[in-house]
C-alpha cells in the first residue's frame, strides 16, 4: 500500500523508492511506479487529495446584533424555547425540532420536565402485577389484607394503563392486565372465604 510522503502530506510516495505518485493512478487497478517500476496496488479515499469545501464563517456578534447569553462575543442564532435566552450555534441543542440551551438541557435531564430527556420511569404495570400476584401466593397468611391489596392492584392497573411504559421494553400492558385479573381474584378469594365462614357459623 502506498505511503504518505512526509514532505507533502497530501502526496503519495512509492514505499520502495519514495518517488512521487498521483492519487489518480490508483483507480482500482494495479499501477507501476515511475521510478523503480514496481507494481503497486492501492485504493485511495477520495477525500485524501481533495481540499476541504467547508467555509468557516465568523459568528462574532456585531454591534446591534443579538449576542449569545453564554458567549457574549458570539452572534445569537436561536432563542431557547424553554427559557427564552438567545444562544449561538455552539450552545443551541436541537431536540426533536425544539431549540434548547445547554442549561435547560441539563436541568431537564432526569427531572421529568422535558419528556424526551427522561432516563427512568416508574413501572405501574409491574406494581400492579406485584400487588395482584404476590398476595395470592401467601393468601393464607394475609387473608384479611386481600381486599386492600386486591383493590390496590385493580386501581394501579387502571391508573397506570395510559402512563408511559419502560424506556426499553415499552408499556408491557400484559403485566397490568395480569395484575388486574389477580386483584379481582383476591377479592373473589376473600369473598369466598368470608361466605364459607358465614355458612360455618350458621
Amino acid at each position: 500500500m502506498p505511503e504518505t510522503s512526509p514532505a507533502a502530506p497530501r502526496a503519495l510516495a512509492c514505499p520502495k523508492c519514495r518517488s512521487r505518485l498521483l492519487p489518480e493512478q490508483f483507480a482500482g487497478t494495479p499501477t507501476t511506479c515511475p521510478g523503480c517500476r514496481s507494481e503497486l496496488h492501492g485504493a485511495i479515499f477520495p477525500a485524501f487529495w481533495q481540499t476541504s469545501r467547508i467555509q468557516l464563517r465568523s459568528e462574532r456578534a456585531e454591534e446591534g446584533e443579538a449576542a449569545c447569553f453564554f458567549h457574549p462575543e458570539k452572534k445569537a442564532a436561536v432563542a431557547c424555547e424553554r427559557c427564552g435566552r438567545f444562544v449561538c450555534t455552539l450552545c443551541a441543542v436541537d431536540l426533536h425540532g425544539r431549540s434548547l440551551c445547554a442549561s435547560c438541557l441539563g436541568q431537564g435531564l432526569g427531572s421529568g420536565k422535558i419528556p424526551d430527556l427522561v432516563n427512568s420511569r416508574f413501572l405501574w404495570s409491574q406494581l400492579a402485577l406485584a400487588l395482584g400476584f404476590l398476595p395470592l401466593i401467601v393468601s393464607v397468611g394475609i387473608l384479611p389484607a386481600l381486599p386492600f391489596t386486591g383493590a390496590a392492584a385493580i386501581f394501579v392497573a387502571i391508573y397506570g394503563w395510559k402512563k408511559p411504559g419502560s424506556l426499553v421494553q415499552g408499556p408491557r400492558r400484559w403485566a397490568a392486565v395480569l395484575g388486574l385479573i389477580c386483584g379481582i381474584a383476591q377479592l373473589v378469594v376473600f369473598a369466598a372465604f368470608g361466605l364459607f365462614l358465614w355458612n360455618a357459623a350458621s
